[in-house]
């Protein structure tokens, strides 16, 4: 148990606080008081800063849209075609395939995926197996449009 766990468990009944606080002076039981009311003003204060900061942002917000709305612009007319962030997007879609390969027990088995990164191990094994590339067993490949292409090999 942490010390603030510890406090608060001893301070949520009058009980408690009568005897934790039976031996003190009422002198320094004002002192406590004034200084935990300092620290409550300041975390209300810090609080209310907070509030208005997020309200301020909040109202520039509207008016950037409102602005944006009014002269019809979009954030995609923000960024240029040739823009870093859209090749940067791009690189991370991968374009899909359906491939071709017989298992040593001689069943054809269709996987679909990608034409870099991991493969099932019977695929691997295949294609260790046979010497051919991923590439040579496309049987089905996705067009940008989402059209599918038949490999003609």
């Amino acid at each position: 148990m942490n010390i603030f766990e510890e406090v608060i468990s001893r301070l949520n009944s009058k009980a408690n606080i009568r005897s934790l606080f039976n031996d003190v002076h009422t002198d320094d039981m004002k002192k406590m008081i004034n200084r935990l009311n300092s620290v409550l003003d300041e975390k209300i204060k810090t609080k209310d800063l907070e509030i208005e900061k997020r309200k301020k942002k909040k109202e520039m917000i509207n008016k950037i849209q409102k602005t944006m709305k009014e002269n019809g612009l979009s954030l995609d007319d923000f960024y240029d075609e040739d823009s870093d962030l859209q090749s940067i997007s791009r690189k991370h879609s991968k374009k899909k395939y359906s491939f071709e390969y017989v298992t040593p027990v001689g069943d054809t088995v269709y996987w679909y995926g990608a034409a870099v990164g991991r493969v099932p191990k019977p695929f691997q094994h295949y294609l260790d197996k046979t010497g051919k590339k991923r590439m040579d067993c496309i049987v089905v490949s996705n067009t940008s449009d989402g059209e599918e292409k038949k490999n003609e090999n």
